[in-house]
């Protein structure tokens, strides 16, 4: 019963979407350690919003920011039906899931608000640059050989193999309120949060000089509103 229960859970929640890691290797970042956060993957918890909760090995993929898990036949995947998930620990860490933004890691807990972050691989240079430009599905179109195509936030993005694009690591930084809902990390995100709150937030902010992309920053900030 029990492990009629367990693959009855992972069928529900996990999508058998490979990601394979020799088409994902972003560069001079072609290391397990460099597209992962993980030197490898490790044992993990998927919790969901019923209570119930499974086992896999896991490792956030810098590439595609978000959690994968590995199959028992060795497959390396994606999870779907995010939104039955609650959250995900990797060891020590804590991953909130959301469609738009793939999985975001807890920073620190204010009570109210969740100080939450995302780190991911995005492409050098000019965004005119052909390895990162973006076309809509078309199933009749021919597919060059020279070009790897990835899913990413509802989008197909074309990448040209062939020029061995560069990229580098960005972190941008969330607020997670009450409701479970996500904001990017920016004054008028907090506004509305603390909005009954508003005139002394914006207090705090004409004296002191809040860089919205600084984790401290945004610690003493929080930590501040967490006192009203």
């Amino acid at each position: 019963m029990k492990a009629t229960l367990f693959l009855l859970l992972f069928s529900m929640s996990f999508e058998s979407v490979p990601a394979k890691k020799e088409t994902c290797c972003p560069g001079t970042i072609n290391s397990l350690k460099g597209n992962y956060q993980f030197t490898e993957f490790t044992e993990g918890k998927v919790y969901f919003k019923d209570g119930k909760y499974t086992s896999a090995k896991l490792n956030y993929n810098y590439l595609h920011g978000a959690i994968e898990f590995i199959n028992a036949n060795k497959d390396t995947l994606v999870m779907t039906n995010k939104v039955r998930i609650d959250y995900i620990a990797v060891g020590e860490n804590i991953f909130y899931s959301q469609n738009e933004a793939g999985e975001i890691e807890l920073v620190a807990d204010y009570g109210n608000v969740i100080l939450a972050k995302k780190t991911h691989l995005v492409l050098k240079g000019n965004k005119s640059n052909a390895s990162g430009q973006k076309y809509s599905a078309n199933s009749e179109s021919a597919i060059p050989s020279s070009l790897m195509i990835s899913n990413q936030t509802g989008e197909f993005r074309w990448e040209n193999t062939l020029s061995k694009p560069d990229y580098r690591y960005k972190t941008e930084y969330y607020l997670i309120d009450q409701n479970r809902i996500f904001h990017l990390a920016k004054k008028k995100s907090l506004l509305k949060i603390y909005s009954r709150q508003k005139s002394i937030v914006s207090d705090y902010l004409k004296r002191i000089d809040v860089n919205f992309g600084n984790e401290d920053h945004l610690k003493n900030l929080l930590q501040f509103c967490s006192t009203m």
